[in-house]
């Protein structure tokens, strides 16, 4: 039977509805983008919100990624989960999405990329959608497995607390407490088919060898081991959230001063407190200068609070894109120059150099993604085909500006404003207004003015972003080719799953 049975009663409906009001992963009436492979635990993910959706009044729509990585395997799920949809009346997204060459600094493996073109697509198209949530379908032994990888790499809590139930109140886990066990029995009482990943068998993925090598054995030696680890995931992400909440809380208190490129801590402050919580909080204040980073890993830390411990003064480091400067009873830290960033980046680094600021930043090609470190947005453009440019037009935002491709001249710019500037808002005709004039009508105060980002094509200012788009270069009906892009804050957290 291929397709899903909404009017069957199965005990997991219950509880994996159970978990979903006690986590506050869904809300009754909200539009969900369930995120389907065709392997069974996403096929079962869709087949009980499908069961829940008349009761909780929930709008589904299926996407599901094709890299072609696998060749004719990867076109028989895109077919598989398209029929599936099909016949059972729910819409569906089958979207090619193809993993880039790796690049300096970014993930290592083809896996990991693929992770991160997914969430990014996901993030985009529940924007354009209106969708309040992206339904994943990882598992209790998904989470199992997490843990014990992180446990081989040195983890901290935070890497010990797994994967979350709910992430960026975006994206969220209704299956992360039932076990691959459990939903293979279940899709075999419903009789729903499913797809089975060759790749998932290979022994080259540590991950594959932790699930079919490592957890048996656990298994074998405590039965139910994997729920435990799953529980603990659960125990260990409570400890680490009010650890964080409390080092913030100390640090808010430790700075002396702070501003777009500088922050000074009382270094007193700092070390007088316990050490779990001096790790944290270093590493909240670097993250506080660049937002876009995942932070230093505990071994840079704990080298750095040893350095910070002794009593002398006068010692520098370069952390990232930071240099951290002990001078008497400050920590004083700065985010590098041009020059200092060239040398330690030369040298190397502890982490991936982020780059100096300018308030002048180049888009080169469409489609692309800009970090504005001013305001801790993210600037994400590319094309979209006619269909979907009409569609958007009709859901206006001021977070999604659509452009005419044959009007927009890349590559773009992204710089804050100048006096002098000026621009045609969208509805106003094409007549011209200075910047200044249009940020005192909007009531933006000073301190915005400065932060905000605007985008240029050739000299003209096309977008003030997350505010108005131009005139000149905004899309209407008879467009043909457009371009959308989007602002939003950075996800945190660089890699997670």
């Amino acid at each position: 039977m291929n397709v899903i049975l909404t009017g069957f009663h199965h005990p997991l409906h219950k509880q994996v509805a159970k978990a979903i009001r006690a986590r506050g992963l869904l809300q009754p009436g909200q539009k969900v983008l369930v995120a389907v492979s065709g392997g069974p635990d996403s096929v079962a993910m869709l087949s009980i919100l499908h069961a829940l959706g008349p009761s909780w009044n929930l709008s589904l729509t299926v996407v599901h990624c094709n890299y072609g990585l696998r060749g004719a395997e990867s076109d028989g799920d895109a077919r598989f989960v398209s029929s599936l949809c099909r016949r059972s009346a729910i819409p569906c997204l089958i979207t090619p999405l193809a993993v880039t060459r790796r690049e300096s600094g970014s993930s290592s493996s083809l896996q990991a990329r693929a992770r991160e073109a997914r969430y990014r697509l996901f993030r985009e198209l529940a924007g354009e959608l209106g969708a309040e949530r992206v339904a994943l379908g990882h598992n209790a032994d998904d989470q199992a497995e997490t843990v014990l990888l992180r446990l081989l790499r040195g983890a901290g809590l935070r890497g010990l607390a797994g994967m979350p139930h709910i992430r960026e109140h975006l994206f969220v886990r209704p299956l992360l407490t039932i076990s691959r066990q459990d939903i293979l029995a279940y899709l075999g009482v419903v009789g729903l088919p499913y797809r089975t990943d060759s790749s998932n068998a290979k022994p080259i993925y540590l991950r594959n060898r932790v699930r079919h090598e490592l957890l048996p054995v656990l298994e074998s030696l405590a039965p139910g081991a994997i729920r435990m680890l799953a529980r603990q995931a659960d125990i260990v992400r409570d400890d680490d959230r009010l650890l964080d909440a409390l080092a913030a809380h100390r640090l808010t208190g430790s700075i002396q001063t702070r501003d777009a490129t500088t922050l000074i801590l009382d270094r007193s402050a700092l070390l007088d407190q316990p050490a779990a919580l001096q790790r944290r909080m270093l590493r909240q204040a670097l993250q506080m200068l660049t937002p876009f980073s995942t932070g230093p890993g505990s071994d840079v830390l704990l080298t750095l609070l040893g350095s910070l411990a002794s009593p002398r003064s006068g010692g520098t480091w370069k952390v990232g894109a930071v240099r951290i400067a002990c001078e008497q009873n400050q920590l004083r830290m700065t985010i590098l120059s041009s020059t200092d960033a060239a040398a330690g980046a030369a040298r190397g680094s502890e982490y991936r150099f982020l780059g100096p600021f300018s308030d002048v930043l180049t888009i080169p090609s469409v489609p692309s993604a800009t970090s504005w470190r001013l305001t801790g947005e993210v600037i994400r453009i590319r094309t979209v085909t006619r269909e979907r440019g009409l569609v958007l037009l009709k859901k206006k935002s001021p977070l999604v500006a659509l452009f005419d491709a044959e009007q927009l001249m890349v590559p773009l710019k992204i710089r804050t404003w100048r006096r002098g500037d000026w621009f045609c808002p969208a509805g106003m005709k094409g007549r011209r207004k200075k910047l200044q004039d249009w940020f005192t009508d909007a009531k933006l105060g000073q301190s915005m003015r400065e932060r905000m980002p605007l985008m240029l094509s050739g000299d003209g200012i096309a977008w003030i972003v997350g505010q108005r788009i131009d005139f000149r270069f905004a899309a209407t009906t008879s467009t043909t080719r457009f371009i959308v892009a989007r602002v939003g804050q950075s996800a945190r957290g660089k890699g997670a799953v």
